[in-house]
C-alpha cells in the first residue's frame, strides 16, 4: 500500500458517516492515521513515522501527502462553520481513486478505517488528546495540551 492512501480513504465518502459531530480536520487527521499505524494491519505499520510534537503524535511526512493529495486535485478541505480548520474531503477523482485502493483491503481493514474515522469525528479535541495520550503516553512529550 502507498502511504497516501490511508489519508484518502479515510477523507473519502466510502467511511465518511452521514453525520460527524467534528470534522475531520488535520489534528484527527494525524491522530486517525497514528491510530491505523499503531493498530492496523501489519502493512500499515511502516507506512508513517509519528514523533511527539505540539498536539501529540504527528507525523511530517502525513503532513506533505495531505498537501500533495490536494495539490492532484484529489483531497481538499471544506469550510466547516465553528471549524479553524475546515474538513478534509476527497474530490469526485479522489473518491474514485479511494474507491480503487479500498477494493485491496480486506473486510476487516475497511470496518476497522471506518471504525477510526467514526472515532475521531466523535470526540472533541480535549477527549480526543487525553485519550489518545492515555493510550499512548510517550507521545504527550512535547504536548502544548494543558486539558
Amino acid at each position: 500500500m502507498h502511504p497516501q492512501e490511508l489519508p484518502l480513504m479515510l477523507a473519502s465518502s466510502l467511511v465518511r458517516a452521514p453525520s460527524e459531530p467534528f470534522p475531520l480536520d488535520r489534528v484527527r487527521m494525524q491522530k486517525a492515521v497514528f491510530l491505523l499505524v499503531q493498530r492496523g494491519s501489519d502493512g500499515w505499520r511502516h507506512l508513517y513515522d509519528y514523533t511527539p510534537y505540539n498536539w501529540g503524535p504527528y507525523s511530517r511526512d502525513l503532513t506533505v501527502d495531505v498537501d500533495d493529495l490536494a495539490s492532484k486535485h484529489l483531497m481538499a478541505t471544506e469550510v466547516v462553520q465553528g471549524s479553524q480548520y475546515g474538513r478534509y474531503v476527497t474530490t469526485p477523482a479522489g473518491d474514485h481513486a479511494a474507491s480503487a485502493s479500498w477494493v485491496h483491503l480486506s473486510l476487516v481493514e475497511q470496518q476497522f478505517l471506518k471504525q477510526v474515522r467514526s472515532y475521531v469525528t466523535s470526540r472533541s479535541f480535549n477527549d480526543l488528546l487525553r485519550e489518545v495520550y492515555a493510550a499512548y503516553p510517550q507521545f504527550a512529550t512535547e504536548s502544548r495540551f494543558t486539558g
